[in-house]
């Protein structure tokens, strides 16, 4: 397959997901969202630091799923609540992928990628991320394979994860074909 099919594919995805909801910068000190002691235990536990999640990534040979989040956003509240929450999402994220979170307003962590020593700010910024949730896929080595912006509801995500999960992007089908066959073949 051809680099531009590889990239028409990724922007497809990228373009039938972009209209979501998400939160920027501005939208904080509009709504400004409190989380109550409650949701805050509600939220799953089950992910890694970045730095673990790769070196998992390439000992398992599994993709990596990078949740980028901040403390005030309420669609990524809602992600955690509603999409990651999800049994159907739980069980693909946790046996086919290495899922990570990353405080994307951290600027004391520093994580490692491709050599280079980058707070979460910092790699939150190489990564072009300017609305929050944004959802990063990598592969096991940690290149790049597409970026989702906004809250994605769980029959969307599932649909996203088998995509990736079964390497579509690397095929000729669009994510578009791929949502009405659920197979790439």
């Amino acid at each position: 397959m051809t680099l531009s099919r590889s990239l028409l594919s990724l922007l497809l995805i990228t373009s039938l997901l972009m209209v979501l909801p998400s939160c920027t910068r501005d939208d904080n000190a509009r709504e400004q969202a409190s989380v109550s002691e409650r949701q805050k235990k509600d939220l799953p536990t089950k992910w890694l630091a970045f730095d673990d999640g790769i070196a998992k990534a390439r000992t398992e040979n599994k993709p990596i799923f990078v949740e980028f989040y901040t403390d005030w956003c309420i669609y990524c509240q809602k992600f955690q609540k509603e999409t990651i929450k999800d049994q159907k999402v739980r069980r693909m994220l946790s046996e086919n992928f290495v899922y990570v979170r990353l405080n994307a307003e951290d600027s004391e962590n520093r994580v490692r990628y491709n050599g280079k020593s980058f707070s979460n700010v910092e790699l939150t910024q190489a990564f072009g991320i300017t609305a929050y949730p944004s959802l990063v896929f990598l592969d096991a080595k940690s290149k790049p394979i597409t970026m989702l912006s906004g809250f994605v509801p769980p029959h969307e995500f599932v649909t996203v994860l088998s995509y990736i999960d079964q390497k579509c992007y690397e095929t000729q089908i669009s994510f578009r074909e791929f949502s009405k066959k659920g197979i790439c073949n």
